[in-house]
């Protein structure tokens, strides 16, 4: 007994060495010339900043050179050609958007080009002469039948109303009333502003915001969707046959009258342009696991590679860190375990989504169609600028921020509740390769903040690294020549050790 007992530690132990020199010559792999060279490329000005729609297709350059390097380093491809279509839509400007008030002998009395959409619907929405109601605030819904109807609601709220500062815009609130009134399904909704606002000050400052091209991503579901539109006192006042009709109305409903009022008059009126289709591309590539069973399920290492493009002055913005280092690490991570003559029991999945900038396009779309299970994903590594050490008074500009820059051992490391294992892992590597794990960031606000909240929202453990933000960010100062690729080559280990650490776990419950 005693000589199987020493055989079997004998053997555990050199399966142990055995183990530990795979990984050592894995890391190996993971060098700084190679960083170096990929994110020159990747952020050099030829590409254009990378986004989506540029007149040089950057973002396309992209996509095929990590398709090529996944290959030539012998990544299956997890969809054919490594690419996953994702497909957006882009809106641009409108130009003859209006609404115009008519009576009801269908005479126009009122016409205006000052119409703002509130939702990102695409496509056009129009309405012929259709009867509206008043709805006051929108408050005590609960009562209101508005199906199908074209609804006018005031901004604000009757307590606001009575306010010194009624007319300024609490977002938060006006989009809980939207939603609140869209659940009763009306056939649009139409905001006005308030009318103490003499100057339009709102008005002008939601038209700014919302008068941009806009992007989204095609869905399945291909029914017409209501609109949100804004518009100015003066539309209320038209539609109630007098000026400061409407002021006097929302008085009314303020002292406590019946908000609900239709009137005989109607709207006509068009927003909103025919979008282009246009498409974007994760790159999905993979090792597959070597245990029968364990390969079926799956750690995916994920990055974001699109960046802001070109500004109007022709300035690009090349997004060095933002996310080039991300980008190139997954890479480096890509080839250590492509490297493995054994490979992990569990596979690992390389994804470098597209459109993050525009709105986590990408990663939404792989998570709404994944091409491996998420029920069977263990967790999901996200990697959203790694490659910044503070720099002094420079980087000073965020000090307000929760996230401002690290040092040269600091790390912020995201994680959800899912799976508090993987935060242990994850501190336990940390500690191996010297790195100082920060994990106070606020999760309410955080994990929404980059590609992982779509894996987060599914029920997939997550972890999110990134070496904070700096005076660089989002600027055409986002250079190679900031990055610091020692700092990059250590977020990269990271990864390594706990994908395998991953892939490698007999038992994962969560």
């Amino acid at each position: 007994m005693l000589i199987r007992k020493t055989v079997l530690i004998y053997f555990s132990l050199l399966a142990f060495l055995f183990s530990a020199n795979a990984q050592n010559e894995a890391m190996s792999k993971i060098d700084i010339p190679d960083l170096t060279e990929y994110l020159t490329f990747i952020a050099s000005d030829e590409l254009q900043g990378r986004e989506l729609g540029t007149e040089v297709d950057g973002l396309e350059i992209t996509a095929n050179y990590l398709a090529d390097y996944a290959k030539e380093i012998g990544l299956k491809p997890a969809v054919e050609n490594y690419f996953q279509p994702v497909p957006i839509l882009h809106t641009a400007l409108s130009t003859d958007d209006f609404i115009e008030v008519n009576n009801k002998k269908g005479k126009s009395v009122y016409r205006t080009e000052e119409l703002v959409k509130l939702n990102q619907t695409p496509g056009v929405f129009s309405l012929d002469e259709e009867p509206v109601v008043f709805i006051g605030f929108g408050e005590n819904l609960e009562s209101l039948d508005i199906k199908d109807k074209l609804v006018v609601v005031a901004q604000g709220n009757a307590e606001s109303f009575s306010g010194e500062e009624a007319f300024e815009w609490q977002n938060r609130v006006e989009r809980a009333k939207m939603n609140a009134i869209m659940e009763k399904q009306p056939k649009a909704m139409l905001m006005i502003t308030n009318p103490k606002d003499t100057e339009n000050k709102t008005f002008k400052q939601l038209q700014g915001w919302m008068s941009r091209p806009g992007y989204s991503v095609k869905t399945d579901d291909v029914s017409a969707q209501p609109a949100v539109l804004l518009a100015t006192p003066k539309v209320a006042d038209a539609l109630l046959g007098k000026n400061g009709q409407y002021k006097k109305y929302l008085e009314e409903v303020a002292a406590g009258s019946e908000a609900v009022s239709e009137v005989s008059e109607t709207l006509s009126l068009k927003s909103g342009s025919e979008p282009e289709l246009l498409e974007g591309k994760n790159v999905i590539a993979y090792v597959e696991g070597s245990d029968p069973v364990l390969k079926n399920e799956y750690i995916v290492f994920m990055a974001h590679y699109d960046h802001l493009g070109v500004g109007k002055d022709g300035d690009v913005y090349n997004g060095a860190d933002d996310n080039g280092s991300g980008t190139v690490a997954i890479m480096e991570v890509a080839e250590a375990f492509a490297s493995l003559e054994q490979k992990p029991k569990r596979s690992i999945v390389f994804l470098w989504v597209t459109c993050e900038e525009k709105g986590h396009f990408g990663s939404s779309y792989y998570c709404d169609h994944p091409i491996f299970p998420l029920d069977k994903t263990v967790a999901s590594i996200n990697l959203d600028m790694v490659g910044r050490v503070y720099d002094g008074p420079r980087d000073d500009v965020w000090k307000d921020s929760p996230k401002k820059v690290k040092d040269f051992d600091g790390l912020y490391t995201l994680s959800n509740d899912v799976w508090p294992e993987l935060a242990e892992i994850n501190a336990a590597h940390c500690a191996e390769l010297g790195l100082v794990p920060d994990t106070s960031l606020p999760k309410e606000r955080f994990l929404r903040a980059s590609d992982h909240y779509h894996f987060h929202k599914y029920g997939v453990p997550i972890l999110n690294y990134a070496t904070g933000y700096h005076a660089d960010y989002h600027k055409v100062g986002d250079e190679v020549e900031r990055i610091n690729f020692e700092k990059i080559k250590r977020v990269a280990d990271l990864c390594f050790l706990v994908g395998f650490d991953l892939a490698n776990k007999e038992d994962v419950e969560f």
